[in-house]
């Protein structure tokens, strides 16, 4: 499992090393185009959401493999070694089944027709494109977790303070 998690990580890290740049590029364009040339180029705000939008789906997946995901750990700080490792794997249990649970969700939403049909206003582009980046991510983000659930368990095993 680590040498999967490991792998999509690699692989989400190309990906916003990509997107960024492009991104950025499409919002020069759009400001150049928009205020020097005075004709504004209808694609490159489109652009620049998707890739924004790809890019935060993305992001949150890497957040929680560099486990540096958001968390309030005030109460668990506070707790005992042994006790704070029943919370942490509780809680990767829980955020797993959640991402999995909202993963089905998420394939069953976009592949109803009214979605698979929807396309965007400017430029027609197909939004399966944009849609298409959440169960991605949620994938991930669920691999990643199972990922971290495996170590934590292997870490408490050894008498170790899950990190």
């Amino acid at each position: 499992m680590k040498a999967i998690s490991d792998g999509i990580f690699k692989v989400e890290k190309i990906v916003v090393i990509i997107l960024i740049p492009v991104m950025l590029l499409a919002m020069v364009f759009d400001i150049f185009f928009r205020y020097f040339v005075q004709s504004p180029l209808v694609w490159a705000q489109e652009l620049t959401l998707y890739t924004f939008v790809w890019c935060s789906f993305i992001g949150a997946s890497m957040s929680v493999k560099s486990k540096e995901a958001v968390a309030v750990t005030l109460f668990v700080d506070k707790i005992n070694a042994k006790l704070r490792n029943v919370l942490i794997i509780a809680g990767l249990i829980i955020s797993a089944v959640f991402c999995v649970f909202v993963f089905s969700l998420s394939i069953n939403w976009i592949t109803n027709p009214s979605i698979l049909l929807q396309k965007s206003i400017t430029t027609q582009t197909p939004m399966i494109f944009m849609y298409i980046c959440i169960p991605v991510s949620l994938l991930f983000m669920s691999i990643h977790f199972v990922n971290w659930f495996l170590e934590s368990i292997k870490c408490s095993r050894e008498g170790k303070v899950i990190e």
